[in-house]
């Protein structure tokens, strides 16, 4: 008996069990919807519970009473959110049986401090009743982590100028307009020298040698900050100088351990530097809030905020630290160079912090960084150099930075400046 061969064919849609596996894909997607909408964090509630627990804490060594309220915010919360968590705790403060009323009406004082950590809002309470002791209430809450790793929405673009380049290692350089056209002040470890342009070239106009009451350390470090009522101060280890206010220029120098400034602008946070070695020792005058000692760090750099500022410290140990003058954090799994500026660039935040490179000695580069919610954000592409930077200081204009990279191709030193501008 002849029998037509059959095809073979797969894939074919069965109709009984496609409209059954359909039904039990339909049943686990929308069990997986539920268990992601509620496993996604509220952070309002969360917010809300951080009260309740901390009004509760405050309660419980305060008793029934009134008392005077200061809350400061010193996270990421925003003014209004900040606001909202004060209303909110007032309120369950009061439903603890304790209200606020101004200092002269109140048996004691709160002072909460609003804080964070990478990884949750961190809430203080300092409390004080009558002549007895300070006690602290602390409640944490885990806050939401921002995603992504660049900043597309606010993209910036670093240009870099050559300005100098010579055989002795450069410390630092300034750029600053004077009368007979501009001037680069050039920082090495033997001399402050001073160059006029002239047919778009430098040339020589002083040479100030700089005289030590003791040896320099090696791979020594120095700062150049430009002065109002003077030309510049020069910042050395164990070692200060100061220029005169005209020309002729001369420069005093004697033996100093007093701290540097942290920022060009001569802010009030200063640090003390090891007069024999090339860092900072971690101690500061004054410090940074109630915070006066941190790790010995290369560089450190201020972001200002709406109520404090963030200071970021590259340590002596490769960490990178996070000082609010509340709290001393450390980023986990960011890995810098050691050496940090921040500039106005007018994009984005309006302010954006340098950071180097943490790879190839043979070849470093620059990227500007953003830090929105306590997590680095890369805010730019990274303008590449040929050799390894050896020292990135802010000018005291604040728009741009001096990087100094000794060249791989020749061993020179090569001074460069830094700018910023929006977009691509």
């Amino acid at each position: 008996m002849n029998r037509r061969p059959q095809t073979a064919r797969y894939n074919q849609r069965i109709r009984q069990m496609s409209s059954r596996l359909e039904t039990v894909v339909r049943a686990w997607l929308a069990l997986f919807l539920l268990a992601f909408v509620f496993s996604v964090p509220s952070a309002a509630s969360d917010l809300v519970d951080a009260d309740r627990q901390l009004a509760h804490k405050i309660a419980s060594i305060t008793g029934p009473g009134a008392v005077a309220l200061e809350v400061t915010n010193k996270s990421s919360l925003d003014d209004k959110t900040a606001r909202d968590v004060t209303s909110t705790l007032e309120s369950e403060l009061r439903t603890a049986g304790v209200r606020t009323a101004k200092p002269e009406q109140a048996m004691g004082t709160v002072r909460v401090t609003l804080s964070e950590s990478l990884r949750e809002y961190v809430w203080s309470a300092e409390i004080v009743i009558g002549s007895d002791e300070k006690k602290v209430a602390l409640v944490s809450v885990p806050r939401l982590r921002p995603t992504g790793v660049s900043s597309a929405n606010m993209p910036i673009t670093l240009h870099k100028s050559p300005l100098i380049a010579q055989e002795s290692p450069i410390l630092d350089a300034a750029m600053l307009e004077m009368s007979g056209g501009s001037r680069l002040v050039v920082l090495d470890a033997a001399r402050v020298a001073v160059y006029r342009l002239q047919s778009g070239h430098w040339q020589p106009e002083a040479d100030l040698p700089i005289t030590y009451a003791r040896p320099l350390p090696r791979d020594s470090r120095g700062r150049l900050l430009l002065r109002r009522d003077h030309l510049f101060d020069v910042y050395l280890p164990g070692t200060f100088c100061r220029s005169s206010a005209a020309i002729p220029l001369t420069l005093a120098c004697n033996a100093s351990d007093d701290p540097w400034p942290l920022t060009p602008d001569d802010g009030s946070v200063r640090a003390f530097f090891a007069p024999t070695r090339n860092y900072f020792t971690g101690a500061l005058s004054p410090g940074v809030g109630k915070i006066s000692t941190v790790p010995p760090f290369y560089s450190a750099a201020p972001l200002p905020r709406a109520n404090y500022t963030l200071w970021t410290l590259t340590a002596v140990d490769g960490s990178i630290h996070l000082v609010d003058g509340f709290m001393d954090q450390t980023l986990r799994g960011v890995r810098w160079g050691s050496d940090l500026a921040v500039i106005k660039s007018g994009c984005g935040s309006g302010m954006q912090l340098l950071s180097t490179d943490a790879g190839d000695s043979d070849h470093d580069s620059v990227r500007a960084m953003e830090i929105p919610d306590r997590d680095p954000v890369a805010a730019s592409a990274p303008v590449e150099f040929d050799g390894r930077i050896v020292a990135l200081w802010a000018e005291t204009s604040g728009t741009s930075a001096i990087v100094v990279v000794k060249r791989e191709d020749t061993g020179w030193y090569e001074a460069n400046r830094i700018t910023a501008t929006c977009g691509n």
